[in-house]
C-alpha cells in the first residue's frame, strides 16, 4: 500500500474534488503507479484531517474518471492497463487457441440467411429514400403496431402511449435513469448486477444500495428495509435469467416486490431483456403494475446483437419525459433498423432465430451439466455461474484461466456494494464460436478447479 499523501491546498473547489484531482494528477504524473493500492480511507482521512466521507466520496470520483478501481475486500487501486480493459466490456475475439467465455453474445448463427432477404426487400420495394431520413423518437405508427401485437402473442399488453424504442437495452437504462430524475439521486439495485447499469449510475453519480439475494432474486425484507431507511427513487433488477446468478422470480415473489415498491412510491425498472429465452416464463412485472413498471426489452440478445434495437414500456405519465431524454441522447433510432426489425418479427423470422438460439443454449447447458455440474445454469440462460471452492479467490482464478487460454468474467464486476465478497465467475457459454469450442473450455477450467491456486503453491 502506498504512503501517498497530496497537498490539498494546490488545488480549488470542494475537499472531495479537490482529493480527485490530486490522484488524476498524481496518476498522469507517474507519482502513482497502476495497480498500486491507495491509502484505506480512514488512513488518508486522519492523515489530511477530513472525514472518511470526504475520502469516499473523492474516490468515488476518481473511479467515476475511470481512474481507480475498487476490489470488492482488497481496498481501491490504481487501475492497471488490464483492469482498465476489462471495465470497458471490450469484444474479445477467439484466436490463436484462446476460447472466451467472457461476454453474454447471441449464439453464433447463420443470421445473414434470415436478414439478408429482408435488405433486399427494402430496397425493392422503394422505401429505403424514406428510411435513411429522420424520423420522430416515437418511430411509425405502423412499425410500433408490429412490435405491440408482437409483445400482445407474449402476453404483455401494450398502447402505443406507453411503447418507445431505444438503441439496446443499455441505452434503455440511460433514458429511464434520465427520465425519472436519478441523476445524483439514490436508485437500489439486486448485490450483483449488471455492470451497465453500475456503470451508467457511476457517470451520472447517483447512489447505488445493494439489495441481498436469494436463490429467487431480490428478497422482498432486504427491499423493505432499504426503502424504509434510504427512500431510493427507482429500484432496477432482472428477474428472468438474472445477470450473473441465472436466477429466476416467481410470480408470488414478483408481486411482493411490486407491493414494497407501490407502498414506498418507487419506480420498477424491469430488465427483460432474457426474458424470452426460456420456454416457459412467469408475468412479466409491467403485466402486473404496468402503472409503477419500466420495462426493458431488446432483440441483441434473442435475435441479432447487430440491430442493437430495444424497446421500453412505460406508465403513460412518464412517456413524455422518456421522450425528451431519446431527443437529448440520440434524437431517434434509426428508422431504417426499425423497418429491418417490424419486417423480422413480421414475417416470423425473429421467432425462427429465437428458437434456435433456444436450441443451441439447450445443447450448450447439457455440456456445461456434464463438464462442470457445480455451475449454476437454467434453460434459455446464456451464462453459468460458478462459485469458486476455497482456497480459490475471484481475482487468482481469472488470471489463471486467461494463463491458459479461456476468458472468464469476474464475479467483482458485478458486485454493487463494495462490502460484498464474491468469490465466483460468470461463464458466457453462448459466446464460443462453436459447441466444441465450449466443451474444450469447460475442459480447461475443470482441469484448474482441481489444481491448487499459484499462491497456495508457495506455502
Amino acid at each position: 500500500m502506498t504512503m501517498w499523501t497530496p497537498d490539498l491546498a494546490a488545488y480549488s473547489g470542494p475537499l472531495y474534488l479537490r482529493l480527485a484531482n490530486a490522484i488524476e494528477h498524481a496518476i498522469g504524473q507517474g507519482e502513482l503507479a497502476g495497480g498500486s493500492r491507495l491509502p484505506t480511507q480512514r488512513a488518508l482521512a486522519d492523515r489530511l484531517g477530513v472525514t472518511v466521507g470526504t475520502i469516499t466520496r473523492a474516490y468515488a470520483e476518481a473511479e467515476r474518471r475511470g481512474w481507480l478501481t475498487a476490489r470488492v475486500g482488497d481496498g481501491t487501486w490504481v487501475r492497471s492497463e488490464e483492469e482498465a480493459t476489462a471495465s470497458d466490456w471490450p469484444l474479445r475475439e477467439e484466436q490463436d487457441g484462446r476460447i472466451e467465455l467472457w461476454q453474454n453474445l447471441p449464439v453464433p448463427l447463420d443470421r445473414a440467411a434470415k436478414v439478408g432477404p429482408l435488405l433486399q426487400q427494402i430496397e425493392r420495394d422503394g422505401s429505403l429514400n424514406r428510411l435513411l431520413g429522420y424520423d420522430n423518437e416515437a418511430g411509425r405508427p405502423e412499425q410500433r403496431d408490429v412490435f405491440l401485437q408482437w409483445l400482445g402473442s407474449h402476453g404483455i399488453a401494450a398502447t402505443h402511449d406507453r411503447f418507445l424504442f431505444s438503441n439496446g437495452a443499455q441505452h434503455g437504462i440511460l433514458l429511464t435513469l434520465l427520465a425519472t430524475g436519478c441523476v445524483g439521486e439514490h436508485i437500489a439495485c439486486e448485490s450483483l448486477s449488471y455492470p451497465g447499469l453500475l456503470g451508467a449510475a457511476r457517470q451520472l453519480r447517483c447512489q447505488v444500495s445493494a439489495v441481498a439475494m436469494d436463490d429467487e432474486g431480490m428478497r422482498p425484507d432486504a427491499l423493505e428495509a432499504l426503502c424504509r431507511q434510504r427512500r431510493p427513487r427507482l429500484i432496477y433488477l432482472t428477474p428472468t435469467l438474472q445477470n450473473p446468478t441465472t436466477a429466476i422470480m416467481g410470480e408470488a415473489r414478483r408481486r411482493e416486490l411490486l407491493a414494497v415498491c407501490a407502498r414506498h412510491e418507487v419506480w420498477v425498472v424491469e430488465d427483460d431483456v432474457n426474458g424470452l429465452l426460456p420456454a416457459t416464463r412467469f408475468t412479466p412485472m409491467v403485466s402486473l403494475m404496468p402503472e409503477r413498471v419500466i420495462h426493458l426489452g431488446s432483440l441483441a440478445k434473442i435475435a441479432c446483437g447487430g440491430l442493437r434495437l430495444g424497446f421500453l414500456l412505460c406508465p403513460t405519465s412518464l412517456r413524455p419525459a422518456l421522450g425528451q431524454a431519446m431527443r437529448l441522447s440520440s434524437w431517434m433510432v434509426s428508422p431504417l433498423l426499425v423497418e429491418l426489425a417490424a419486417r423480422l418479427v413480421q414475417q416470423g423470422q425473429l421467432t425462427a432465430l429465437l428458437e434456435e438460439q433456444r436450441q443451441a443454449l439447450a445443447r450448450r447447458g447439457e455440456l456445461l451439466a456434464h463438464l462442470l455440474p457445480q455451475a449454476r445454469w437454467q434453460p434459455g440462460a446464456m451464462h453459468a455461474w460458478l462459485a469458486l471452492p476455497a482456497p480459490w479467490r475471484c481475482s487468482e482464478f481469472v488470471m489463471a484461466a486467461d494463463r491458459m487460454g479461456v476468458g472468464v468474467t469476474s464475479g467483482e464486476l458485478f458486485a454493487a456494494s463494495q462490502q460484498a465478497t464474491v468469490q465466483a465467475v460468470r461463464l458466457s457459454i453462448s459466446q464460443p464460436a462453436s459447441d466444441a469450442r465450449l466443451g474444450e473450455g469447460l475442459a480447461r477450467l475443470k482441469a484448474l478447479l482441481a489444481s491448487l491456486p499459484p499462491s497456495q503453491l508457495l506455502l
